[in-house]
């Protein structure tokens, strides 16, 4: 049988926990639309900022340079779209200019076609840029190449080209903008690599040492 004086206490315990709940409640809402209030503050801030950005994305004309080259132009940003095949990047010129986002997007995507393996068309498209807009705002990293076949029939001139267009060519394109990033104390650099940097897959060991040095997809620096 519970006493009176037991059967009082539970009853001040029960109060004070929907006390307690009650109180929570609105402490828990206000952290949540606090930290929705700042999501939304760093995602106007971000919105904000790609528009009328510099924006370079190389290897635009497939992949994950295209849907960058999508989400960018839709954003109002400056487009530099980078690859080897002209007319890939011309038809993908026409797919954004006739995207219903001209509301937003008032700059058409200016191309620049040149190899990343050939270091004089680097340092050629990089002031071809520069001269152009002036600065850049972000540089996207994206062009690659794969082979595929068993390490023992693949020669030592495919492993230099996949070096060279995979890795050499994306440091030597970062090394060429980023003192104007410097000196304007300011830019955005990211570097897409990919699994295969992790896990080793069958004839794919000419594309897969390059990409083992970023540990993750995106690699960005501030300034």
């Amino acid at each position: 049988m519970v006493s009176a004086a037991t059967r009082k206490n539970l009853l001040k315990v029960r109060v004070m926990d929907f006390i307690t709940s009650i109180a929570i409640l609105p402490l828990l809402f206000g952290c949540v639309g606090i930290f929705s209030l700042f999501k939304l503050l760093q995602y106007m801030r971000m919105k904000a900022y790609i528009r009328n950005a510099v924006v370079i994305i190389t290897g635009a004309t497939s992949g994950l340079g295209r849907e960058c080259a999508r989400v960018f132009f839709a954003a109002g940003a400056k487009l530099v779209l980078c690859g080897r095949n002209r007319e890939a990047l011309e038809e993908l010129t026409r797919e954004l200019a006739a995207s219903r986002v001209t509301e937003v997007q008032t700059h058409k995507p200016y191309i620049v076609t040149f190899d990343l393996a050939d270091p004089g068309a680097i340092v050629a498209a990089t002031s071809e840029i520069l001269q152009c807009f002036g600065y850049v705002d972000v540089l996207i990293n994206n062009a690659g190449i794969s082979y595929r076949g068993a390490i023992i029939d693949t020669s030592t001139d495919v492993d230099k080209r996949v070096m060279e267009t995979n890795y050499f060519g994306p440091v030597a394109l970062t090394k060429a903008l980023l003192p104007s990033m410097i000196k304007r104390r300011h830019g955005h650099i990211v570097a897409i690599s990919s699994i295969q940097g992790k896990i080793s897959i069958p004839f794919r060991s000419a594309c897969e040492y390059f990409l083992l040095p970023p540990p993750n997809i995106f690699l960005f620096v501030f300034f």
